[in-house]
């Protein structure tokens, strides 16, 4: 089902039927149809193995009745029911696992259900003996098993029942020796019968129908709830302006690098990156450029770093920071290296610049080992006395703490 077409506001009715009993009230698109159908599908597949091999039995049971109600065609009443009715309705409840046709599947349960019905009238009609008249009320109980236990689709119990009951009626109609108060009586019996089977049968349908709706849409409220929950995250976890991991998932994930280095015993390297005379660029051009020149810088910044486990996020304003576990100090400053390159070569133009006329980015670079002496912030402020350091020597350029170049030694 569609997300769609299952969230759609609907009117379920109450369970005790309210209104028009007869008007299907659960209105479902052909497309919900089909899914509503195939599930059911699947249900009365597994149901009519069980129910079917019982109704079999049930029905073959019935022989030991053959003696007394029909005893001089009782021989007759068996070679029918075991070596012709029994194998057909066992064969049409197996073939409804080779069929993928709905309808044929439908058609198959239906026919098995009519077999066994059929039967009975055969029988009592082959007899003369007056027992045969009473031989008919197993007729009304096939139609009740075929519509509430099988519990067929309406349309086909509705058809499977008309086609039993003007069975049942022609053969009643042959009986001359079943007395017309009697007959009057086996009618009223089984259109009884056929009527309040239907009518469960069609109460059974608007039941499944509605748990199969609270279903879908339980499911649409999980996957929304899922979708609204995973936005949260990702929100709380990412900046607004670059797409980027904002301060507050940066530090979240510093917490767990450095973790995982200390008891893995390996460096963990950290990049500062500062836009050169960024607040002369927003002056010069305005906000909207400058938010623009961010987005641009944030993506170079991203490219470059390869790893799932590196990070690249925002640290504040301007200012940008990468993230690189297991990383030497050598490679960090490589990285930085890339970076700052790629800042260069979007060539933003910036007239404001004091250092270049294109928008540049100073970075510091700072790689430890963690141990019980340090903690995650030395690292962090490592790499802002580096930057400090990039823009104190004129900016655009990489500069590494004493302790990295100390590592790196």
């Amino acid at each position: 089902m569609s997300r769609d077409t299952a969230s759609e506001e609907r009117t379920v009715p109450p369970a005790e039927g309210a209104g028009n009993f007869w008007s299907r009230s659960e209105k479902f698109s052909s497309q919900e149809e089909r899914a509503y159908q195939l599930e059911m599908d699947s249900v009365r597949e597994r149901r009519m193995t069980r129910t079917g091999v019982a109704g079999v039995v049930l029905y073959g049971a019935f022989a030991i009745s053959d003696k007394t109600m029909v005893p001089d065609i009782y021989q007759q009443a068996w070679a029918i029911r075991f070596l012709l009715v029994i194998p057909l309705m066992l064969l049409c409840t197996f073939t409804v696992y080779k069929l993928k046709s709905l309808v044929m599947r439908e058609i198959a349960i239906s026919l098995a259900i009519v077999i066994g019905g059929a039967s009975l009238p055969w029988i009592a009609g082959l007899s003369s003996h007056p027992n045969a008249m009473h031989y008919q009320t197993g007729v009304t109980l096939i139609i009740l098993f075929g519509n509430i236990v099988v519990n067929q689709r309406f349309r086909s119990a509705l058809w499977t029942s008309v086609i039993l009951v003007i069975l049942h009626g022609l053969t009643l109609s042959n009986l001359p020796l079943m007395p017309p108060h009697v007959r009057f009586n086996n009618w009223l019996f089984c259109l009884s019968a056929v009527a309040i089977s239907l009518i469960a049968n069609f109460r059974m349908d608007q039941d499944q129908r509605r748990a199969y709706l609270a279903r879908a849409r339980e499911h649409v409220r999980n996957e929304e709830l899922s979708h609204a929950v995973e936005l949260l995250a990702r929100l709380s976890a990412e900046d607004a302006l670059t797409q980027l991991a904002n301060r507050r998932e940066f530090d979240r994930r510093l917490g767990i690098e450095w973790g995982r280095a200390r008891r893995e015993n390996y460096p963990l390297a950290l990049i500062l990156v500062d836009v050169d005379n960024f607040k002369n660029y927003n002056d010069h051009y305005g906000h909207p450029a400058g938010d623009a020149c961010l987005q641009q810088v944030a993506g170079v910044l991203h490219s470059v770093p390869k790893r799932s486990a590196d990070l690249v996020a925002r640290f504040g304003g301007e200012e940008f920071v990468a993230l690189l576990p297991a990383t030497s100090a050598a490679d960090a400053v490589a990285i930085a290296e890339k970076m700052r390159q790629g800042v260069i070569d979007l060539q933003i133009p910036h007239a404001s610049s004091q250092v270049a006329p294109g928008v540049t980015a100073s970075f510091g670079v700072a790689a430890l080992l963690p141990s019980d002496t340090l903690q995650p912030a030395d690292l962090v402020a490592a790499a802002d006395a580096a930057l400090y350091k990039a823009k104190e020597q004129g900016r655009n350029q990489v500069v590494m703490t004493e302790q990295t170049m100390a590592m790196r030694q």
